[in-house]
């Protein structure tokens, strides 16, 4: 009895020690595959991009109106702070589909000094409005409707493309300049349907926040290459040229824990940017 009691522990502790190794392996696999998930980065040879937009083209035709504008982010954060002066070849831009905030979103306090909604809930601003029962977004910021852009762009001033000018968002901007520039103002101009398709063949990056901003930050030379000088807390800060070849330098804010694509924007200003995957992928497909 003893002598079977003893080679029963014997296997018994055998087997223990070929679990505890078939564990260690286990996790340790585990453990990698996490760190893989945690810190990978997708890196593109570049994208095609189908970009619809609707454009205010309010240029000098309002000579007594200076409205103000913020340009809100989907997270609540204001990117963009300008008095937008009459003058020729000025307009807003916006995306053409329809973009809602939680009330969260449209509770939150604009906290820029240098604008005249200090203090006031977004929902009070006209870039954030209720309808429906839901908080409707207007994403909007400035562009220039000059020579360049009418030939990047098919511009119509009739909607044909309901698909992809989605009546809602038509509406909501359409709500949006009234409040800027008066009521009548998209009679007097026209609201314009916008685009077009490019190909950018420049490295483009896919990953979280975090994962992003830590392979930027190893590999220095494909940062600068994707136009990025500098990386900050909140995200980075970009560095390109304008049509004139005018250096440009510009702030991006990235919320944590969001997968964001990171790419090199081509255009009347050629500079690093970056987009939450869920909205570049409206838009966009990579090349393999």
């Amino acid at each position: 009895m003893g002598k079977r009691c003893g080679a029963m522990r014997k296997q018994c502790g055998a087997m223990w020690k070929r679990c505890g190794a078939m564990w260690k392996r286990c996790t340790g696999r585990s453990k990698a595959r996490e760190d893989i998930e945690v810190e990978q980065v997708q890196k593109f040879p570049g994208f095609r991009e189908h970009a619809y937009r609707l454009l205010f083209p309010y240029e000098d035709c309002f000579p007594d109106m200076t409205p103000d504008l913020i340009t809100v982010l989907p997270s609540g954060k204001v990117e963009t702070v300008k008095k937008l002066v009459p003058e020729r070849p000025k307009g807003l831009i916006t995306y053409t589909y329809a973009q809602l905030a939680d009330a969260g979103v449209a509770q939150q306090v604009v906290d820029n000094a240098e604008s005249p909604w200090k203090g006031t809930q977004l929902s009070e601003t006209p870039f954030v409005s209720m309808s429906c029962g839901r908080y409707r977004l207007i994403q909007t910021w400035p562009t220039n409707f000059n020579e360049k852009f009418k030939q990047d762009f098919d511009c119509q001033e009739t909607n044909s493309d309901k698909k992809h000018f989605e009546p809602g968002a038509v509406q909501a901007f359409k709500a949006c300049i009234e409040t800027l520039f008066g009521a009548g103002a998209t009679d007097k101009v026209k609201i314009q349907y916008c685009h077009k398709v490019t190909d950018n063949n420049n490295p483009c990056y896919v990953g979280s926040t975090e994962s992003l901003k830590d392979y930027l930050q190893k590999n220095q030379e494909e940062m600068l290459e994707v136009g990025i000088k500098e990386l900050t807390d909140e995200g980075f800060i970009s560095t390109g040229v304008d049509g004139k070849n005018q250096p440009l330098q510009k702030t991006f804010n990235m919320e944590k824990n969001t997968q964001y694509v990171i790419y090199k924007k081509v255009g009347w200003e050629t500079m690093g940017c970056c987009k939450p995957l869920e909205q570049f992928e409206k838009e966009c497909e990579f090349l393999e």
